[in-house]
């Protein structure tokens, strides 16, 4: 019975903390946090290029694996691209603008294109 006790209290006092749930990238995802309640990771798609996808929480809002406003279905050329967009689209989300919108004049403003 006692060497029950143990791990049952490791596992629950782990669970009792309050820190935010940790969404775990798969393989050639990276997550990067930006505020308690959104976050986006940048993703690589061999076919594609480098894409983005903004969450809220544990909840994915955004999977845009190519670049938005323009013809055809590109990824963005570096992980760096793929980085300003997703900070851009981020910042519009936690200032309320749902759907963002994002032109190519913005896009190229940006040094994404």
């Amino acid at each position: 019975m006692i060497k029950y006790i143990l791990p049952i209290a490791i596992i629950l006092s782990a669970c009792n903390g309050e820190k935010e749930q940790e969404i775990v990238p798969s393989d050639k995802k990276e997550k990067i946090q930006v505020a308690p309640s959104h976050s986006y990771k940048i993703i690589f798609e061999e076919e594609l290029g480098w894409g983005y996808q903004i969450f809220n929480g544990s909840t994915l809002l955004i999977n845009q694996t190519h670049i938005p406003a323009i013809q055809g279905l590109k990824g963005f050329e570096t992980k760096e691209k793929a980085i300003i967009a997703a900070e851009y689209i981020l910042d519009e989300v936690k200032n309320g603008k749902f759907p963002p919108t994002v032109t190519v004049e913005i896009l190229d403003s940006l040094k994404v294109l």
